[in-house]
């Protein structure tokens, strides 16, 4: 892969500081490649978490794994991540999340597990002619393959919401999601159900557990939260707030069709806490931990922060180091410190801690590790925009080991442009140079028109570039930075589907021309529907 740009020069924000004190990063930053230990007994070759980033891959409507998760998910397994984990992978049809998501069938059947079972050989980076493990001199060994379950809830689109109003900005955001209504007890036993019949799934289609997706106001964390949870009986956030959670646990735990050492875990929101009235640092979410500590029969819990309902959790003009993620990253190391408390001789060992949020450079990688804050290093957009991290870092952590100069991954990555536009491309004398100009033009026509863009789009812009590159490097592609933000986001709304079963490389798309008739149609009918509806 090329080389790509990087920002110079260190984080001015102060909160990073300890990012960068003086770390012996061949010590320190060699922890990263050493395995570490799971509750259940599997061993994670190192400490690098691939997080769940949206494929957005299948038809609308959802379905199954098919070969563009295959060439993606293939391109990470052997570039050496500890842990892989799909992105999110809704448990029921009727509630997804755009449209496009992987979907758990409503009925486990021999005849539905081949497209599973080939995902999660991908994942393990088998052989897909001898079926054998990777071999042992590629030194990153068969990474750990997980599913990560989810209910959309109340982040399930409602489009027939989106009606004759000008001002589209937040209250588009607000209305594109339905209208909640108080699930019935039957209701949560159908939603438990579908749970256990995603984890069965990817147990029987041979992966090595799930993650249950906790967070980022998804169905789970709507009955942990305040705010959104309001019910007055045994599934009260005041009284009782994490037993759906743990229904849904005990009841994959008890499952006969599902090993007794099929890894659990769960992803939490350190961000919902603070939008749910709950002072940052405070006892009620490390309560949560501590009481999911208790279960006894959790593996790890992931740390993030955001909410979806809130386009500022997915704003592109985030700094490098946010108070947002400073939050999550003490909230983590405070959950170690909680979670420790059940590391008993003879019990079950804690949930480990993985750390997801601004894990960019070796300094700060190194400093987790160092530290304490967290056992497994979450990285999510840098699995997009560096795929081989990995293999990256090692290189980077053994020049250093021989005493050779290195500055792979010791400044912030390359930061997207504000203006929308990208890099400027080599020649403006070309399709991407075109494209360039029209995007500006229209920028010019935004500021004049009594009209907001509709802010899911701009805020979204910077998780609809990084989802336009992740179907780049799916198939060898190099991540382009002269697609900016508005581009992207016109191509991550397009209908094609990212992927050819007969020719991968057919899969980057059709021609140029039909990509820049709708920009300039999708641009102008937002901006004017903005206007006149």
């Amino acid at each position: 892969m090329s080389e790509l740009p990087q920002s110079s020069g260190k984080p001015t924000n102060g909160s990073t500081s300890r990012y960068f004190d003086d770390l012996d990063l061949v010590t320190n930053g060699g922890k990263i490649f050493s395995p570490v230990e799971l509750p259940t007994g599997h061993v994670a070759p190192n400490r690098l978490f691939k997080t769940a980033v949206y494929e957005h891959f299948n038809p609308y409507g959802g379905g199954p794994p098919h070969s563009g998760h295959y060439a993606l998910y293939r391109r990470w397994a052997k570039d050496g991540y500890g842990i892989i984990l799909t992105g999110n992978t809704m448990v029921a049809k009727d509630h997804l999340t755009l449209g496009r998501d992987l979907v758990i069938p409503e009925e486990i059947t021999d005849d539905i597990l081949p497209p599973w079972k080939r995902l999660a050989d991908v994942m393990h980076n088998v052989d897909e002619v001898t079926g054998e493990d990777p071999p042992s001199e590629d030194g990153f060994g068969r990474p750990l393959a997980l599913i990560q379950l989810s209910h959309a809830g109340r982040q399930s689109l409602n489009v027939s919401h989106m009606k004759t109003h000008g001002w589209f900005s937040r209250w588009l955001h607000r209305n594109m999601h339905p209208v909640p209504i108080e699930m019935t007890k039957q209701d949560i036993e159908n939603a438990i159900a579908q749970f256990v019949r995603g984890a069965e799934l990817a147990a029987r289609s041979g992966f090595d557990g799930v993650q249950i997706h906790g967070a980022h106001g998804y169905l789970v964390s709507t009955f942990m939260m305040l705010k959104s949870n309001i019910r007055t009986d045994e599934y009260s956030a005041e009284t009782d707030p994490l037993r759906f959670l743990r229904e849904i646990c005990f009841a994959i735990r008890a499952n006969k069709n599902i090993p007794e050492k099929f890894l659990l875990g769960v992803k939490i929101n350190s961000g919902d806490y603070a939008r749910d009235g709950t002072r940052a640092g405070s006892e009620r979410p490390l309560a949560h931990v501590r009481e999911i500590g208790s279960w006894g029969i959790i593996d790890f819990i992931e740390v993030s922060g955001g909410d979806y309902e809130d386009p500022e959790f997915v704003d592109s003009a985030a700094s490098f180091k946010s108070p947002r993620q400073v939050i999550f990253e003490d909230f983590a190391e405070k959950s170690m410190k909680v979670l420790a408390e059940f590391n008993k001789p003879g019990q079950r060992p804690p949930p480990l801690v993985v750390l997801t949020g601004g894990l960019t450079t070796l300094p700060r990688m190194a400093s987790v590790l160092a530290n304490d804050h967290a056992h497994l290093l979450g990285v999510g957009r840098l699995s997009i925009t560096h795929p081989e991290a990995p293999r990256q870092l090692n290189a980077s952590i053994e020049r250093r080991a021989r005493g050779e100069p290195d500055d792979a991954f010791m400044h912030e990555p390359h930061q997207l442009e504000e203006d929308g536009l990208g890099m400027p491309p080599p020649s403006y004398l070309s399709w991407r140079g075109l494209e360039r100009v029209v995007c500006y033009w229209l920028t010019l026509l935004w500021k004049i028109i009594p009209a907001e863009m509709p802010r899911i789009m701009c805020a979204s812009g910077n998780v609809n570039w990084h989802n336009v590159m992740l179907r780049r490097i799916a198939f060898g592609g190099d991540v382009d930075y002269t697609i900016g933000t508005i581009g992207a986001t016109v191509r991550f709304y397009l209908p094609g589907v990212p992927y050819a079963p007969e020719d991968p490389k057919s899969s980057k798309g059709s021609s140029w021309f039909p990509l820049f008739v709708a920009l300039v149609g999708v641009a102008i009918g937002v901006a004017l529907g903005g206007r006149f509806a």
